[in-house]
């Protein structure tokens, strides 16, 4: 259907009093509009569309001033300010109208500058009356935003994100006039008349005037105490013919979107009906309201005679307000699509721990204070995507999370725990323990100053927000629950059985087999419950929209499975990616760093505090393209620097081979000549095996278990 600002049946209460009060004009589809009338209509409709591209472009600098953009303001306001000055332009070009009296001399009307059909065009170009009820609205985060409702075409194996990215959709994309409520309702306008509605069912085979079948069409309750089908299979048989109708199609199309975006809340706008004004109309919104949406995505229906279309939009001021200002402040960016038990994998645990996010404390030390300071000073943000360190618990990660029950799988813990007791300073490990207690909790410092062992175990929610703020400058939010509930994993041989349940559409076993055994537990049980998976890994969520490219499959026109059925299939993993800069500080702890802390008393003569010990750790890495964590775990889902990852796992074979000494040895050797040394016997290995065989483009990725097996010993 074709979306426009148009309202059959209702004028804009904005530009009503432009319009002449005896004649509707959108009711002149087809009919000539001809004359003063036609002349009246574009200087209404001129001075409507400069009003409404004015207050558009106040919406941007409020928006923009408030720090709180709105996607797709700014392109939408480049185009309206387009076309009406196109339209000025000719409009301008005829200094008077010629009166509808004179005739040229050969007898024929002069050619009008606007014909009808223009003018009705150029109204739904004009987004005149869709901006008077975005007014009623608040919390306004996307005006004019395309939807997916299908990945996009899947590239040969082999090939990663970078020629993924550009791809077109295997659908064509939804548009949707405005996302609201801070980013949980959609709004949607779809323009149809009653003679098309009816027209549409008519020819797929259900007649307004069947009195008999009117009679039987919804009487569920009534046949089944009468132990008579009939009504029931009537009732089916309307259903069918009213979702095969171009107009339901439509409407199924932007249901699809909803759920492909986890979108749980659509409300359609119909300024071209009304309710009670005829049985074919009533018959299909009562199906759209009951039975085109779902658990999943509730649909909401407002027509013309609405008070969400018919009511005067609020002053300017107060909508601006409402649309900006009152957006929840607590709600980054679209949080209010989050469900609420949030399902965490590691990399928001390491954001949730590390020094990076919690700055500098009293309880480290001056040595570890001056390194944090440092890391977070060399650290530059990207304008376009990334946020300050400082500020993600703050204001990324912390609003996503409070109020929400947090869940990890047991892998998922399991890997978060072999990171902490590998790579993290005291600090992070102690707010590890109030956010994932370990199977052996540390000793911790207790409130009193002493170094008394402090069991996390038994500590209520309250006194782990307590204890993990004393170990953070940030403020931890009084409804963040903690700590986090470990749940059971997701196997691959689970998968086919869920899939057989409906727990997970056809497509769910391809995406498993495509992940490693960590992130199939993690995102898989998500995806089983209906849970938005949150992490901060950018290559985990592209290497799942790629494998969900290759594994979709659209629905058949002769599908005759269960409605649910094809719900599931309709719905991909609900992931959400923010950066959140997933590093304990050892990955990116400065490069001098040991000339950094070797004028403190605990530092001289080369010693290593134990607050930082496991940085020397031989196995272990600083440095960038690795892995997000900073141990190799599946291979690179950009197509790049997977030949860094071999060549790791090989520095780490050949330290092995060569029994280097535990982290913390007197005798430890220097890490730059250690790096030098490393890299000459990689580049040595690499010449033999290019001599030797040709170079294998995809080889097998390094997984965690290869250097879990030998642990150093701390």
């Amino acid at each position: 259907m074709t979306v426009h600002n148009e309202s059959e049946g209702s004028q804009s209460p904005s530009n009503a009093a432009h319009k002449p009060p005896t004649k509707s004009y959108h009711e002149h589809r087809g009919e000539p509009l001809e004359g003063a009338a036609l002349e009246e209509c574009i200087e209404s409709l001129i001075e409507g569309w400069t009003t409404c591209v004015d207050e558009l472009s106040q919406l941007h600098t409020k928006a923009e001033s408030a720090s709180k953009p709105i996607r797709g303001l700014y392109t939408l306001l480049k185009v309206q300010q387009r076309t009406l000055d196109k339209l000025k332009a000719k409009k301008a070009s005829q200094p008077s109208p010629p009166p509808s009296t004179e005739s040229n001399e050969d007898g024929t009307e002069p050619k009008p500058l606007f014909t009808p059909a223009q003018y009705f065009g150029m109204r739904s170009c004009c987004w005149d009356e869709r901006w008077s009820v975005i007014k009623k609205c608040r919390g306004l985060v996307a005006i004019n935003k395309e939807f997916a409702r299908s990945p996009k075409q899947p590239v040969p194996g082999g090939k990663g994100w970078l020629s993924y990215k550009d791809k077109p959709l295997l659908e064509k994309p939804i548009a949707v006039d405005a996302v609201i409520d801070s980013g949980a309702t959609w709004l949607k306008f779809v323009s149809i008349s009653p003679k098309t509605l009816a027209y549409q069912i008519a020819v797929d085979g259900w007649e307004s005037d069947d009195e008999e079948e009117d009679d039987t069409a919804y009487s569920d309750d009534e046949d089944q105490q009468n132990g008579n089908g009939n009504g029931i299979a009537a009732r089916n048989g309307v259903q069918e013919a009213l979702g095969n109708t171009e107009f339901a199609e439509s409407i199924k199309k932007v249901i699809l979107a909803a759920r492909w975006n986890h979108c749980h809340h659509l409300h359609l706008l119909l300024p071209g009906l009304r309710d009670g004004e005829s049985e074919p109309v009533d018959r299909m919104l009562r199906y759209i309201r009951e039975k085109i949406g779902g658990d999943d995505v509730s649909v909401t229906v407002s027509c013309a005679d609405s008070p969400l279309l018919a009511d005067a939009p609020p002053p300017l001021d107060t909508a601006l307000a409402a649309l900006v200002d009152e957006r929840d402040p607590l709600v980054a960016d679209d949080c209010g699509r989050i469900t609420p038990t949030a399902n965490l994998d590691p990399s928001v645990l390491v954001s949730l721990v590390t020094d990076l996010h919690h700055g500098l404390v009293d309880l480290q030390p001056e040595f570890q204070q001056r390194v944090i300071a440092r890391s977070v000073s060399d650290h530059t943000t990207d304008s376009n995507e990334l946020v300050p360190r400082e500020d993600i618990l703050a204001k990324v990660l912390y609003p996503a999370l409070r109020g929400r029950k947090l869940v990890t799988t047991r892998l998922a813990a399991r890997y978060f725990r072999q990171l902490i007791a590998s790579i993290s300073t005291h600090s992070e490990e102690v707010r590890a323990s109030f956010i994932l207690p370990p199977d052996a909790p540390p000793a911790l410092l207790s409130p009193g100053g002493s170094s008394e062992p402090l069991s996390t175990a038994s500590l209520t929610p309250e006194q782990r927000r307590a204890e993990l703020q004393r170990w953070s400058a940030v403020p931890v939010p009084d409804d963040l629950l903690l700590p986090v509930q470990i749940v059971d994993d997701i196997e691959l041989e689970q998968v086919s059985p869920l899939i057989t349940e409906g727990k997970l559409p056809p497509m769910a076993l391809g995406v498993a087999q495509d992940l490693s055994r960590l992130n199939r537990s993690v995102y898989l049980y998500g995806w089983v419950n209906r849970l938005t998976t949150i992490t901060g890994h950018r290559g985990i969520e592209r290497q799942i929209c790629l494998s969900l490219a290759t594994h979709w499959t659209p629905a058949t026109d002769n599908y005759r499975g269960s409605e649910n059925d094809a719900k599931n299939n309709e719905i991909p993993p609900d992931i959400w990616h923010r950066h959140l800069g997933g590093y304990l500080i050892h990955r990116d702890k400065p490069r001098d760093w040991k000339a950094l802390i070797a004028g403190y008393e605990e530092c001289k003569d080369g010693r290593i505090p134990s607050e930082v010990v496991r940085w020397t750790n031989p196995w272990t890495t600083w440095g960038r393209g690795i892995s997000t964590y900073g141990l190799p775990d599946t291979k690179t889902w950009e197509g790049v620097g997977h030949a860094d990852k071999q060549s790791f796992g090989r520095k780490l074979q050949t330290r092995e081979e060569r029994g280097q000494r535990n982290p913390g040895d007197e005798q430890d050797v220097d890490e730059e000549e250690e790096e030098r040394q490393s890299k000459e016997e990689d580049e040595k290995k690499e010449e033999d095996e290019k001599i030797a065989s040709p170079v294998d483009a995809h080889p097998p990725a390094l997984t965690t278990t290869a250097i879990s097996a030998t642990p150093p010993t701390l």
